[in-house]
């Protein structure tokens, strides 16, 4: 609820905190992302816009592009099944979704 709280005074990591979200994430009961809206998201990922997330936005310090964060975050947010092997040529297809998530976080959240 604080938002001047500062991680990197408390000497937190930026790869702590990224696990942590990651482990928050892996945790959940159902992935963030439903599998009902996997086929819709997968067609609508291609509508590309400018990047609104803070963290993409500071890649030239952090080297976190928004599909930087996507190849980190698409597999704990989706939870797709690997050993589909149908699946597995679309996968830069689902990490584009959260690419789209990550460019337009103003608009989904």
């Amino acid at each position: 609820a604080d938002h001047n709280i500062s991680l990197e005074s408390m000497g937190v990591t930026v790869n702590a905190v990224a696990g942590a979200l990651k482990a928050f994430f892996a945790d959940l009961p159902d992935p963030l992302v439903p599998y009902s809206l996997h086929q819709e998201l997968l067609e609508t990922s291609s509508k590309k816009q400018p990047f609104l997330d803070l963290v993409s936005q500071q890649y030239k310090t952090n080297f976190m592009t928004a599909d930087n964060l996507s190849i980190c975050f698409w597999p704990t947010l989706m939870r797709p099944d690997f050993e589909n092997r149908e699946f597995l040529s679309t996968t830069k297809i689902h990490q584009s979704v959260i690419e789209t998530f990550i460019q337009q976080c103003q608009f989904f959240f």
